[in-house]
Formats: structure tokens, C-alpha cells, sequence
């Protein structure tokens, strides 16, 4: 009974530990391709990825982590949506920010293949800039995700806490008119996206 116990009291630390660990190896490997991805935006196209010039490129760093989160078959399956259930799953993809001067400048997509992380793609200036803003207004939600509901080309933030909040996408992908600091269940906002699917 008492290595019962032992177990279960050390299960939340073994899986926060992996979860630190691959956070981890996923930040080494954007900083390891980060010049090789910066390198590769064409001369005078620079402001299309964030950047303002090319001697910006000296200054980048690699900033927060977000996995990213979609809805599983069970959620399409579903007629009605259960509380209890789990209806998200890893698309075993990262959005990695790239910094200037503390500054949100674009993000890159780190994804596994064949069993090995590796930078598959930089840009997304826009979402960068909103995770600024929101890592700005929400400093104490550092461990946060990304739900990304390809159907609605809409994204959301997801905190340890499951409690959402829509992105500008996520707004108008479920025509929601709330005031940017509105945050949700995980539940309400399946149902949401339920509708709207």
C-alpha cells in the first residue's frame, strides 16, 4: 500500500519533469537551427518575418515554448460533449518565439519526424505579436499552449489551469465579441467550437 501511495504522489513530478525535459530539447534544437532559418529569409523581404532589418538577425534569441494542441476524432465523433472526456491531443508540433530585445518578432515551428525534433518553419509574425501581447497582460501564465482548430483556422491559449482565452482568430472563427481578456472553460469552448464545425 505505502509504495501504492509513494507512486501516485510521485506521478505529477515524474510527468512535470517530462514535460520540462522536452520543453527543454525542443528550445535546444530552435536555438541550434535559429541562424539557419533566419538566414533563409530572402534579402529586403525581412519585415514580412517580423524583422526590421537583417542586423536584427545578430540580436535574436529563442523566447517561450508553446505546444500545440488540436481537437481528437472523439471530439468529431461525439453528439454530445462529456465534461469528464478529453477532447484535445498534441499534433506533436511547438511554436519556439524568436526574441529581439525581449520583443515577440516571430515564431518557429519545431515539429518531430522520423523521431527527431528539427525547425520545420519561421514566420508567423501575427500570432507572435499576440503572444506578446498576452505573455505582456498574463506574465504569471508562462507554461502556457496553443489549441489550434484547423476547421476554423482559429487559435487559443490554454493554460495549466485549463482555463482558454480566444485568440483574435479563435474570436472570429466563433464570432465572439467579448473584450480581449475574456477567458473560458476548456468545455464551453468545444461546445463553441462544436457549433461552428
Amino acid at each position: 500500500m505505502k509504495k501504492l501511495l509513494l507512486t501516485l504522489l510521485c506521478l505529477p513530478i515524474i510527468v512535470f519533469g517530462q514535460q520540462a525535459n522536452q520543453t527543454k530539447i525542443v528550445k535546444n534544437t530552435a536555438n541550434i537551427q535559429l541562424d539557419d532559418y533566419l538566414n533563409k529569409i530572402p534579402v529586403g523581404k525581412e519585415k514580412l518575418f517580423g524583422f526590421n532589418d537583417r542586423d536584427e538577425f545578430m540580436e535574436a534569441e529563442i523566447g517561450n515554448a508553446y505546444e500545440v494542441f488540436t481537437v481528437n476524432t472523439k471530439f468529431f465523433e461525439a453528439e454530445n460533449l462529456a465534461i469528464e472526456d478529453s477532447y484535445i491531443t498534441t499534433t506533436n508540433n511547438w511554436r519556439v518565439v524568436i526574441l529581439v530585445n525581449n520583443e515577440y518578432r516571430a515564431l518557429l515551428t519545431v515539429s518531430k519526424e522520423n523521431n527527431e525534433w528539427q525547425v520545420v518553419k519561421l514566420g508567423a509574425k501575427g500570432l507572435a505579436n499576440e503572444l506578446n501581447d498576452f505573455s505582456e497582460e498574463h506574465p504569471q501564465l508562462i507554461n502556457s499552449k496553443i489549441l489550434r482548430v484547423f476547421q476554423l483556422k482559429a487559435d487559443f491559449i490554454v493554460t495549466s489551469q485549463n482555463i482558454i482565452y480566444p485568440l483574435t482568430s479563435g474570436k472570429k472563427g466563433l464570432l465572439i465579441d467579448n473584450p480581449k481578456d475574456s477567458n473560458y472553460s476548456i468545455h464551453d469552448i468545444l461546445l463553441l467550437i462544436k457549433k461552428y464545425i
